[in-house]
């Protein structure tokens, strides 16, 4: 039988369909875009292949909607709707893996250098503030109610996780290759190869901090003090303001979640950069943008390609 065609649906492809989340960094747009209903807020979405299946949005210029004339305006991390923008990738337009693009600074700029790429295997909340979608009807306490769509109750970056795990290597898979035609405008970190590049040290999560890659999650909207990256170099490797929120969002409803952490900056009290830690975000940012585009155009064309699993998804009306 044909598959129903409700309003912003029939923008999207077939399925498997996957969500591809931009920051500041990300200077692609995508096409036509449209705006998402969820429970929890608007948001902007848009797709970036012609089978419509890469849906993509920009984490600052998604969710604070302008009623007049329909586009974004900046919103800054700690003002970022977060619920609308996972809801939107995840439940309403049934993506079943996420990649971000987060710009970061290092905290470890010895071994995590300015200019590296790294795929983070954890995350680490500065303020663990319950971020949940708890009290909608499709979240239950420790399992998904019966037509649900997720539990509030989880092992976060779980590295017994295999749905999780998988993800990570068909990211990992899908970027190494280009290495070859950015290394000019990366630097590999302490342990990276080309061979497992974005990956640090191997492919798969590390048991303690010599061998993973920990995301600070910082509350923003201001850089941190000095005195606050001396407490965060004990805990993790790199600092961002936005990701840790969608990483926990998207574990909530079981969708693996791979964070692709751009290091334009050594952070506050560490920044060699003559004018500080800000300068030198500001002065990368710029100049990363050729990464962060050939990764978004790499990751377009290379989840779109069949892997196992796919093909039964195929078949599910979409």
């Amino acid at each position: 039988s044909a598959c129903s065609d409700p309003g912003p649906m029939a923008k999207l492809g077939a399925q498997p369909r996957y969500g591809i989340i931009g920051g500041s960094g990300v200077q692609i747009e995508g096409r036509d875009p449209w705006k998402m209903s969820t429970p929890f807020g608007e948001c902007l979405l848009t797709t970036l292949d012609d089978e419509h299946r890469i849906v993509f949005a920009n984490r600052h210029l998604c969710t604070s909607i302008d009623a007049v004339t329909g586009k974004a305006n900046y919103a800054p991390p700690h003002e970022v709707n977060y619920k609308a923008l996972i809801w939107a990738l995840v439940v309403e337009s049934k993506c079943s893996g996420v990649v971000a693009l987060g710009s970061s600074g290092t905290l470890h700029p010895e071994k995590i250098p300015v200019g590296s790429v790294v795929l983070a295997d954890d995350y680490y909340m500065v303020r663990p503030e319950p971020i949940s979608f708890w009290g909608n009807e499709q979240i239950g306490a420790f399992d998904a109610p019966e037509g649900g769509v997720g539990r509030m109750h989880y092992t976060p970056a779980n590295p017994v996780d295999e749905k999780w795990i998988a993800w990570l290597q068909r990211v990992q898979k899908a970027l190494s290759p280009i290495f070859p035609s950015i290394q000019s405008q990366v630097k590999l970190a302490h342990g990276q190869t080309p061979d497992i590049w974005p990956c640090v040290q191997q492919a798969a999560p590390g048991q303690d901090l010599d061998d993973s890659v920990v995301y600070v999650n910082t509350i923003g909207p201001r850089f941190e003090t000095r005195a606050e990256i001396r407490a965060y170099r004990g805990v993790g490797h790199i600092v961002g303001m936005t990701c840790g929120r969608e990483w926990a969002l998207c574990e909530e409803l079981a969708v693996p979640y791979a964070l692709i952490c751009f290091c334009d900056n050594a952070c506050n009290g560490l920044s060699t950069h003559p004018q500080g830690a800000l300068q030198e975000y500001l002065d990368h940012k710029k100049a990363i943008s050729d990464v962060t585009g050939a990764v978004v155009r790499t990751l377009m064309s290379e989840l779109v390609k069949p892997s196992s699993g796919d093909a039964l998804k195929r078949k599910r009306c979409t």
